[in-house]
């Protein structure tokens, strides 16, 4: 039975294909004290609670008044089927970060030991480490005291409970003369997979030696852009002049040190966007083939200092053992979603992945996470047919769709999507099987919202 832990118009032609579907959710054993080992995060009057439930595919539980209670934080990461951590993400300081267990007697516990992690725009898990990362400030300094960026990482031992931080260089990175962020981890194949976001280029990057790492002089900024994530310096370049490419670095280890980049033209930078996070859009299928995954963010680079990209949200491939990607694959997504594209994506089973969609068009990217547009629409693709179909039958009316949560689970060939609607219905969690495309509606759980599923087993 595989597992997976994670993080949350007409149909198109499909290619057609025959596949088994996956199986029923069932009941888990538990010791007699147990309330289920599947453990569910949920808000209910402003509090944010950690529930347990016997099973997923049907029933009913309640978040008022039970489960254990957890601090708001940022998002939730579910560590294999051991460990439940709570990230909290504070803009420009640190945030307290906790974690949660099951006990021998099959009940979910706060683990004793709390920590602060710095500011971070990504996660993702790499052996026994939750990671996250952020573009940072270095020590290194120009003649005019411009500070270098860099990678500044922090390194959650889930065993140990602990956290170490280590910065890597950023400046120049792609060799474009900009810095850059990652956005999400893939271990597969013996190596480790993120993909590069190029951001621009800061002071020192302008200034370095003469400004010879500018391409393109007409984007330095001559004034500042006021304030917030969008913000940026007289002096600097504010966004990538490369947005219509995308890069993977790869990597033989978790110290982050020379990595094998991996370069394509035919899609923009892979990354879900919401404000300063960066969200995964790269994932191994079963078989070890990386599936990079677009949103063609680059086409809203407009105004001053900006170069605008023209690429649609798109699919590459990177193949099991290869270093580069796939020359021979590209998928369209807008040609198959009726012109809309992606903002997240998760992997389900075989190269089967679940696409969260925008449903706006392509402006509703503007806003960066689909304000105004909405990103309340889903479907299914397989990577190695290029199907793709939006699952409709089963869930409720889109119109009514409010939200998915951030941190689906997948197991035995399903995924199983919290969904907030705004007609009345208390939020549940839905069966969607690939296969088919269709939803199944399975456990309601009576709160405010619902922001993540998973497993858990005793370890405690």
């Amino acid at each position: 039975m595989k597992r997976i832990f994670m993080t949350l118009a007409a149909p198109a032609m499909a290619v057609c294909a025959i596949f088994t579907s996956c199986e029923d959710n069932h009941s888990p054993e538990l010791p007699a004290t147990g309330s289920g080992n599947y453990v569910i995060t949920a808000t209910v009057d402003n509090v944010n609670t950690v529930l347990q439930a016997a099973a997923i595919g049907s029933g009913e539980i309640s978040a008022r008044n039970a489960g254990v209670e957890a601090d708001g934080g940022t998002q939730w990461v579910y560590y294999k089927d051991r460990y439940l951590y709570n990230l909290q993400y504070n803009d420009g300081n640190a945030g307290g970060t906790t974690s949660f267990a099951m006990n021998a007697s099959g009940q979910v516990e706060a683990r004793p030991k709390s920590y602060n992690i710095t500011r971070f725009t990504t996660y993702g898990i790499v052996g026994e480490h939750i990671i996250t990362v952020s573009a940072v400030d270095t020590d290194t300094k120009d003649a005019s005291g411009n500070q270098a960026k860099g990678l500044g990482f922090n390194y959650l031992d889930v065993e140990a409970e602990n956290n170490r931080t280590a910065v890597i260089p950023g400046e120049n990175f792609l060799g474009n003369g900009e810095f850059v962020t990652f956005s999400g981890f893939v271990e597969a194949n013996d190596r480790i997979y993120t993909s590069v976001v190029s951001m621009g280029m800061s002071k020192y990057g302008v200034s370095y030696d003469g400004g010879s790492r500018v391409r393109y002089p007409e984007l330095v900024s001559t004034y500042a852009g006021g304030q917030g994530s969008g913000s940026f310096d007289i002096g600097v370049i504010p966004v990538t002049q490369f947005p219509d490419s995308a890069w993977v670095a790869i990597y033989k280890d978790d110290t982050f040190t020379k990595p094998v980049i991996a370069r394509t033209d035919k899609i923009g930078f892979a990354a879900g966007r919401m404000k300063s996070q960066y969200y995964q859009t790269i994932w191994s299928d079963d078989d070890g083939n990386i599936y990079v995954f677009s949103p063609g963010y680059g086409r809203n680079h407009t105004g001053d200092f900006k170069k605008t990209g023209t690429l649609p949200s798109g699919v590459m491939r990177i193949n099991a053992g290869e270093e580069k990607f796939d020359g021979t694959y590209y998928c369209n997504i807008e040609d198959l979603s009726g012109g809309f594209a992606l903002y997240k994506c998760w992997h389900i089973t075989d190269d089967w992945f679940l696409l969260q969609m925008y449903t706006g068009g392509t402006d509703a990217q503007d806003a960066i996470g689909g304000i105004g547009g909405g990103t309340n629409a889903i479907a299914v693709f397989k990577g190695s047919t290029k199907e793709f179909r939006y699952v409709t039958e089963g869930l409720p009316a889109q119109d009514n769709i409010t939200s998915f949560g951030n941190a689906p689970y997948a197991e035995d060939g399903c995924i199983y999507v919290p969904v907030v609607t705004n007609d009345g219905a208390q939020p549940a969690i839905y069966k969607i099987d690939p296969a088919t495309a269709k939803a199944t509606k399975g456990l309601v759980v009576t709160s405010d919202s619902i922001s993540s599923v998973g497993r858990l087993v005793p370890v405690m």
